[in-house]
C-alpha cells in the first residue's frame, strides 16, 4: 500500500456544488421506516441510560410533535431517494432540512452523502492506491494500538458502550487504526477518539472511517492534529467574533486571563463531540458537513451566548469561570432547536468575514 497521503485541499466551506453521487450499494433499509407516535430523546435517572448508552444523571427532554417528526421522515425519505438516483436536491431545501435535524434512522444514510464519502473513496484509490476500509484495517503499518486502547477507556467514561471490551470499543479501535494508516503523516492523536466514538454510535465502522477520512482531507481537519499550533488561527477568529458579539464576555475573559486555549481547544479538536450533549452534537455536526467551517464558529458563539449571564455573575473568579465554560450543564436545560436557532438567527456573518479574519491573522503572524 502506498504510504503517501492526500494533500488537504482548501477547506470545504460549503459542498452544495460538490454533492457526491450516490453509491448504488448504500443500504436504504430505513426508507420503509414506519411513522412514529412520539419521540423523547433522553429521559435519564441515576439507574438508566439514554438511547446512546450514557449514564448521565441529568434529565433532558426533547419532545417533538409526532406529525412534525413523521413529516420530516417523509421528506428525508425523498431526499435519500434523490441521492440514490444520483440527483442533487435543491440547495435551499437541503440546507433547511438539515438545519431542522435529520431523523435518527436516516443519519446513517445521509451523513455519507453530505460528507462526500463516494468522492473520498475515489481520492483514496487515486492517491493511496487503496479504496477499501478492510485493506487499511489489515495493514501491518500500524504503531498506535497501545495508545488507542488506553484512550478508548477514557472515551465517554459515562457511556456503557465504551467500558472494557465491548463491541463498540473494538469498533472504535478498528476505525482509529484504519484512519492512522490511511493518513500516515497524521497517525493517531488524542481527541479523535471522541469524534470517532460519536460517529460509530450512529453509523457503521466503514461509514465512520470514510466520513473521518473526508473530514481530515477535504475539510482540512487533519492539520489540527498534525500541527496543534494551527488552532491559533481558530482562536484568533473566535476571539474577534466574541469581541464583536459579546464584548462583555471578552472583557471578562481578558480581565481574568482566561485564554481561549483553556476551553476552546477541546471544542475544535473534537468538533464539539465532547462538549455538547450527544443529540445536540449530532445536529451541529450534520450542519457542519453541509455548510462547512462557519458552523463551528456559530456553535462556539452559541455556547458563549448561553454562558454569558453566569460569567457576568462570576466576574473575577478564574477557576469557577473556567469550569463554567467547560461544563455541559447549561445545555441540559435548553431545547436543541433553541440552540440551533441562536446559531443561525443571531450570527449572520459570512464566509467572507472568516476569510478576512484569517488574512488579518496571517498578517499579524508575520509581524
Amino acid at each position: 500500500m502506498k504510504k503517501n497521503t492526500i494533500n488537504p485541499s482548501k477547506q470545504n466551506e460549503c459542498i452544495f456544488d460538490l454533492l457526491p453521487e450516490a453509491s448504488p450499494t448504500l443500504q436504504t433499509e430505513f426508507k420503509k421506516q414506519q411513522p412514529i407516535k412520539q419521540e423523547t430523546s433522553i429521559i435519564n435517572t441515576q439507574d438508566q441510560t439514554d438511547k446512546y448508552g450514557f449514564k448521565s444523571q441529568k434529565e433532558l427532554k426533547q419532545k417533538n410533535d409526532p406529525k412534525t417528526l413523521n413529516a420530516r421522515i417523509q421528506k428525508w425519505r425523498i431526499t435519500i431517494d434523490l441521492f440514490d438516483k444520483q440527483e442533487k436536491p435543491d440547495k435551499k431545501l437541503l440546507k433547511n432540512r438539515t438545519r431542522k435535524g435529520i431523523p435518527d434512522g436516516f443519519r446513517n444514510l445521509a451523513w455519507p452523502y453530505l460528507a462526500g464519502v463516494p468522492q473520498a473513496k475515489i481520492d483514496s484509490i487515486i492517491y493511496l492506491k487503496c479504496g477499501k476500509y478492510e485493506e487499511f484495517l489489515k495493514s501491518q503499518e500500524f504503531n498506535f494500538e497501545h495508545q488507542i486502547r488506553l484512550d478508548v477507556l477514557r472515551t465517554f467514561p459515562d457511556n456503557v458502550n465504551f467500558q472494557d471490551q465491548t463491541v463498540l470499543s473494538e469498533s472504535l479501535v478498528n476505525v482509529l487504526k484504519a484512519l492512522s494508516v490511511a493518513i500516515s503523516d497524521m497517525g493517531y492523536c488524542q481527541g479523535l477518539n471522541f469524534l470517532t466514538a460519536a460517529l460509530i454510535m450512529v453509523t457503521n465502522d466503514e461509514n465512520a472511517f470514510w466520513i473521518l477520512f473526508r473530514l481530515m482531507t477535504k475539510y482540512n481537519q487533519a492539520e489540527k492534529y498534525k500541527n496543534p499550533s494551527s488552532l491559533l488561527r481558530e482562536f484568533f477568529i473566535l476571539d474577534c467574533l466574541i469581541n464583536q458579539y459579546y464584548p462583555t464576555t471578552a472583557k471578562i475573559l481578558k480581565k481574568n486571563n482566561i485564554d481561549l486555549f483553556y476551553f476552546a481547544t477541546e471544542w475544535f479538536i473534537t468538533l464539539f463531540a465532547s462538549t455538547l450533549p450527544i443529540d445536540l452534537f449530532y445536529r451541529v455536526f450534520e450542519i457542519f458537513l453541509l455548510e462547512g467551517e462557519k458552523t463551528l464558529f456559530r456553535c462556539a458563539l452559541a455556547i458563549i451566548h448561553f454562558k454569558e449571564q453566569k460569567l457576568i455573575q462570576l466576574q473575577n473568579n478564574f477557576e469557577i469561570s473556567l469550569r463554567h465554560l467547560k461544563s455541559l450543564d447549561d445545555f441540559f436545560t435548553i431545547d436543541n432547536d433553541q440552540f440551533i436557532n441562536v446559531m443561525f438567527n443571531k450570527f449572520k456573518f459570512s464566509r467572507q468575514l472568516i476569510q478576512q479574519l484569517e488574512e488579518k491573522y496571517k498578517k499579524q503572524k508575520k509581524k
